[in-house]
């Protein structure tokens, strides 16, 4: 019973994580409507692979973490750098080779790699989890005693499945849409978003660390 309140859990907690904008999810819609449904299973099952490891070493490594701000600090700031160079790279593949043009960096390994490197390099995750893992535990909502972790672990990587799918289903229609109502925006969407989320991740730091002092 315990096991499966902790994979009911995780799946809920993961998967509306994994709904709201983020790099992650908008390069699996780039995979997806460039490469295929095959491309994007075995992209999101890269980036799940990393993401059970994470949360397995947030688990245990929760108090460390909570004691040093300064690390949480540097990951947001490496985030928003990273999404800049995203947006970046996006418009210099659309201005050189047109609207279904990708990054090199997309195209140019397999899927399963890509979705584990760039999982890895997904660094906003870490608090991210870190804080979701210490509420949860504090809660009581979860137990992470011997095998009951993996339980939750399991429930969060099925949730990350569903969310990102989920996501990209929904966006790959309203990106269709957009294409008849605007070439422009659909040509330039993928960089306009990046930039977008960089801006508010900043805005989100400042915010924060201006009330810290």
């Amino acid at each position: 019973m315990v096991n499966l309140k902790n994979i009911l859990v995780g799946f809920i907690v993961s998967m509306v994580g994994s709904l709201p904008l983020g790099y992650i999810n908008v390069i699996a819609l780039k995979i997806f409507s460039t490469q295929g449904m095959s491309s994007l299973v075995m992209f999101v099952a890269g980036v799940v692979v990393v993401e059970f490891l994470l949360i397995l070493l947030t688990l245990k490594a929760a108090k460390w973490l909570h004691r040093h701000k300064r690390f949480t600090k540097a990951t947001e700031i490496l985030s928003i750098l990273f999404m800049l160079l995203l947006a970046a790279s996006f418009f210099n593949a659309q201005q050189t080779v047109g609207n279904d043009a990708i990054p090199d960096y997309l195209s140019g390994y397999p899927p399963f790699l890509l979705g584990i490197f760039l999982n890895c390099i997904n660094l906003v995750q870490i608090p991210f989890w870190l804080g979701w893992n210490l509420y949860l535990v504090n809660a009581e909502m979860i137990a992470v005693t011997g095998n009951e972790k993996y339980a939750y672990v399991s429930g969060t990587s099925a949730g990350t499945f569903a969310g990102v799918f989920l996501f990209v289903m929904i966006f790959q229609k309203i990106l269709e849409k957009t294409s008849a109502l605007s070439p422009w925006i659909s040509t330039h969407i993928f960089s306009i978003i990046f930039i977008s989320l960089a801006v508010m991740q900043a805005v989100k730091f400042y915010r924060k660390y201006r009330v810290q002092g």
